[in-house]
């Protein structure tokens, strides 16, 4: 075909026109350039889904975190406040989670609907939208390898995405209340939080050469200053507050010497229902550390959620502007004639109108 096209002529040009050479070339020449054209609007079409999908599942994700902590705090101070017989608890206080997977673990329950439809359909919208592949801003290609010969655009593919999955469908139960069953969904569970927030945080800081990073980055990635500036800031942010969220965790299950016992919920059976069962609410000291707790996992994963926006709202992929009118394929998949000239006679009357208006 290259040869067809470009190699110097053999005959003079009145053969090429007696024996429709020149006529062959120019076809050939409009047809290379209509398949580049569709390849254009396919390649197009397909990164820019890819932008949509990454804004609709971090904003779905940013959703479920939101309502599911308005949920939870109005719920806190309604019926948060009375056990499983609607008696008020001896502190006068309600209850509150250290966790928002303690507060949306029930999914009869309207916090944990909600999170689980949100998250749930953002992590998909993530997975399915081939980001790392797809975005020029997030794309480092496939020769550096991060593991088990797997490249870290594959692990920013399946990992954090996945892990939000499994966040949002395996729930866990309080610590109290966890039987052996329980524990390995609470293993599973804290299985997909690692995925979710740290797996992120790693491929984020690789790619964008964050702190310790910057030394081992091969890759050049196409973003601006002000833009990888941004990224930086959101991954410090959440290294920040998951820090404080895991330092929080374990001062509140540890207890002594950081809590004392007596100021802490307390569990125990409960007339009218079977195991273990919440009797009285923390004293003030101890709410503050399990608010504080909640309070700086919201705040990771909102930042988690805002890189996320950042990488979208810089990517060039979301101001591509596609054809306003796709071709007819009539003449190629439709088989029955009929059909053929009905459609060919509206097209031909919808470019009539078309014409007419512009005039």
């Amino acid at each position: 075909l290259a040869m067809a096209l470009y190699a110097p002529p053999q005959r003079s040009a009145h053969d090429l026109e007696d024996t429709g050479g020149a006529v062959m070339i120019q076809s050939l020449q409009e047809r290379l350039q209509q398949l580049e054209e569709r390849s254009l609007f396919q390649e197009a079409v397909v990164r820019q889904r890819s932008a949509k999908l990454l804004v609709a599942g971090s904003v779905s994700g940013f959703l479920g975190f939101f309502f599911a902590l308005v949920i939870g705090i109005i719920t806190e101070q309604t019926s948060g406040k009375v056990d499983l017989n609607r008696r008020p608890f001896n502190s006068k206080r309600g209850y509150f989670p250290a966790t928002v997977s303690e507060m949306v673990h029930d999914p009869t329950k309207p916090e944990g609907k909600v999170f689980f439809a949100f998250c749930f359909i953002g992590a998909t919208f993530i997975f399915f939208s081939w980001y790392p592949t797809q975005l020029r801003n997030a794309y480092i290609g496939d020769d550096e390898l991060a593991c088990f010969g797997l490249s870290w655009i594959s692990i920013r593919q399946f990992i954090p995405a996945s892990g939000m999955m499994l966040l949002s469908i395996v729930t866990v139960v309080p610590g109290a209340q966890a039987g052996i069953t329980d524990e390995i969904c609470i293993g599973l569970h804290l299985l997909g939080a690692c995925m979710l927030f740290v797996g992120y945080f790693i491929v984020e800081a690789h790619c964008v050469g964050w702190g310790f990073f910057k030394s081992y980055v091969g890759h050049q990635v196409h973003e601006s200053d002000s833009a990888l500036r941004q990224r930086a800031f959101c991954l410090t942010m959440i290294a920040v507050f998951y820090t404080i969220f895991i330092v929080l965790q374990v001062v509140l299950s540890i207890g002594k010497p950081f809590i004392n016992p007596e100021d802490a919920d307390k569990w125990g059976e409960m007339e009218g229902h079977p195991g273990i069962q919440l009797v009285d609410t923390a004293h003030w000291r101890v709410k503050l550390l399990k608010i504080s707790s909640y309070g700086s996992e919201v705040i990771c994963g909102i930042f988690l959620i805002l890189s996320h926006l950042v990488i979208w709202y810089h990517c060039e992929e979301r101001h591509y502007d596609l054809p306003e009118e796709l071709d007819s394929l009539c003449s190629k998949l439709v088989s029955d004639p009929e059909r053929q000239r009905k459609l060919a006679a509206e097209e031909e009357e919808y470019g009539e109108d078309s014409e007419d208006e512009f005039d």
